[in-house]
């Protein structure tokens, strides 16, 4: 008997899960691992410091080989910030000393600490909060995080929280899972909040594949939501209302991009449902230094390389600086004439890479498109600016002036960037080294892992 197309998706939803759930044998050491952790952290902070799990190891939704853990340190409502961050990082440092392991102080809204364990190969966010039950009472957004922990355990079955692992999984295959500045993807929270509210993987996907903007989505309610108001308070077309607080967007960090892939994905999989869209293009990481040439030079293509020194911040801090300088150095190439057919950005081994890939060009004339011809104040002030054109052309009634081009090359643009351009705040392209159809050897994986990203759905 044929299968329907329902039941073909379970399989291959089924399959995949083998591979990434939790055993139960992994469950139980992370359960052990985690109640050592708090025991030891319970030892360092008086008793009316309450300590608690949270993230998705406390929901049930974690992936097979991912043990990170997230712990909370709550205080009394009635305490300072300032003094609970203090004695945050205080009692975070007496446990990695007790533990025998490593700490490094981390930054979101408040400074917390970042534990490793080498000898459970853990490693946890030891992060210090106030203890709230209302919303109105939370000083930063950290303060609410216990209470989406509980609204998730309350509201999810355990075929759903095996349906957020098989979200998660596939958005890391697409690259748009995580809320890093640099992904500007579907958080786990949010993966969690899009399984709850449309019940499972399939119904998500299915709609996903109708998605138009804007949307709107009220997990609490479970309904879809048109108030344009909405759209203003939170200035965006993609607003998932925060359950516990309704007044935060959960998907204000997924880019339009982002949703969109996820659009085609989930189009492609209700159109042939294939186990191939959970595992993304691979690539082979001995050949990557190779596999950037082979990729483009056969289609005609140039690859420009900005390489630069990082100065030592927080990837949130520096990423959105490369990505604006990125997008400020695109825009200056095709202003000068040249297409640029992808660009991206990239934080490699504590360097910056910004990557430019464009057809071979050389240009020694450009076309500009002026006015209508009969708004005459228009084609008069055109004419008069470029004055020193080879000519003018009209076609229908547009003029277009003929000029001698600045720069012959996308080289000669890069090689002779303006000095505005050359510095954003903490990043410095003064020093910078310019790579072209060359692909440095300790950058190529991350450099071509970051390609196929861009170009694979």
């Amino acid at each position: 008997m044929e299968k329907t197309s329902s039941e073909i998706k379970e399989r291959i939803f089924a399959k995949v899960l083998e591979e990434i759930k939790p055993s139960e044998l992994e469950i139980r050491q992370t359960t052990a691992n985690v109640n050592r952790l708090m025991g030891a952290i319970k030892s360092v902070v008086p008793r009316s410091v309450e300590v608690m799990v949270v993230g998705s190891i406390a929901r049930g939704t974690f992936l097979k080989g991912d043990s990170d853990v997230d712990i909370f340190m709550l205080f009394d409502k009635s305490m300072k910030r300032d003094k609970i961050v203090k004695l945050g990082l205080e009692y975070g440092k007496k446990v990695a000393k007790k533990e025998k392991g490593r700490f490094e102080i981390r930054y979101a809204e408040h400074p917390y600490v970042r534990l490793f364990i080498e000898s459970i190969g853990m490693r946890a966010d030891l992060v210090p909060a106030l203890k709230i039950d209302n919303i109105a009472n939370m000083e930063t957004t950290v303060d609410r995080t216990p209470m989406h922990t509980e609204f998730i355990n309350a509201n999810l079955s355990s075929r759903q929280r095996d349906n957020v692992r098989l979200l998660k999984y596939l958005l890391k295959a697409h690259g748009i899972y995580g809320a890093e500045v640099k992904t500007e993807g579907f958080s786990g929270y949010l993966c969690e909040l899009l399984i709850h509210h449309y019940g499972s993987l399939q119904n998500l996907l299915k709609s996903a594949s109708r998605f138009k903007l804007p949307l709107i989505i009220e997990p609490k309610t479970k309904k879809e939501l048109s108030e344009s108001s909405l759209i203003n308070k939170f200035n965006s077309n993609f607003i998932v209302i925060d359950p516990v607080d309704s007044n935060r967007n959960v998907a204000a960090g997924v880019s339009i991009t982002s949703l969109a892939r996820l659009v085609l994905v989930a189009r492609e999989f209700e159109r042939k449902p294939d186990i191939k869209l959970f595992y993304g293009k691979g690539f082979s990481k001995s050949e990557s230094d190779s596999a950037i040439s082979k990729l483009f030079m056969p289609s005609g293509l140039d690859i420009f390389i900005i390489l630069c020194n990082m100065p030592k911040k927080s990837e949130d801090v520096i990423y959105p600086q490369l990505r604006r300088m990125n997008l400020q150095i695109r825009n200056h190439i095709q202003k000068n004439g040249f297409t640029v057919y992808l660009a991206t950005q990239l934080i490699s081994k504590e360097k910056g890479l910004m990557v430019f890939v464009a057809p071979k060009q050389i240009l020694g004339s450009k076309l500009i498109k002026g006015p209508d011809v009969f708004i005459a104040n228009a084609s008069s002030s055109f004419i008069k600016k470029h004055r020193n054109a080879i000519g003018f052309t009209i076609s229908d009634s547009t003029i277009y002036a003929l000029e001698n081009t600045k720069y012959k090359s996308i080289n000669d643009v890069l090689q002779a960037l303006p000095a505005s351009m050359l510095k954003h705040n903490d990043v410095d392209l003064s020093k910078s080294k310019l790579i072209i159809n060359e692909m440095p050897k300790e950058h190529s994986e991350a450099v071509y892992s970051e390609i196929i990203k861009k170009l694979s759905i």
